[in-house]
């Protein structure tokens, strides 16, 4: 009787495992660009915050200037232009104050309108707008 001699295959061939890095390669490739797309995103999420803050930053100077001035002048400063420097360099903030007339303003009282934008290279990126009143 003679006997033979089967050899069980362990593990996987040299061109399986190539198929396999073909695949993932493949199929990862998307991946990337997602990751690229989300660190983009992100980036502009917080230039788009930096300029929420540095508006409300100078809403809050006007209001603390005005409360310090015992609430007497409805006009705190002129119009403003501000070219930023440091860490916030590209950034322009421009506070407007105008009169305001609108069912809002209660008569008899003085109302004025401020405005405080902030534009990163030209680009609007947050607006505060709220009405101070003299009585």
């Amino acid at each position: 009787m003679s006997q033979s001699c089967h050899r069980v295959q362990q593990g996987f061939t040299l061109i399986e495992l190539v198929a396999v890095i073909i695949i993932i390669a493949v199929a990862s490739a998307p991946l990337f660009g997602l990751f690229s797309q989300a660190g983009r995103s992100l980036l502009a999420d917080e230039t788009i915050l930096t300029a929420t803050q540095l508006a409300q930053a100078r809403a809050e100077h006007l209001m603390a200037v005005r409360r310090n001035r015992g609430y007497a002048d409805a006009e705190v400063s002129a119009n403003l232009t501000e070219t930023l420097t440091g860490n916030y360099a590209g950034y322009s903030r421009v506070t407007t104050i105008a009169p305001y007339i609108g069912a809002a303003c209660p008569g008899g009282a003085a109302c004025k309108q401020v405005s405080v934008r902030v534009d990163e290279s030209g680009q609007a990126l947050a607006e505060i707008i709220f009405v101070l009143v003299n009585y």
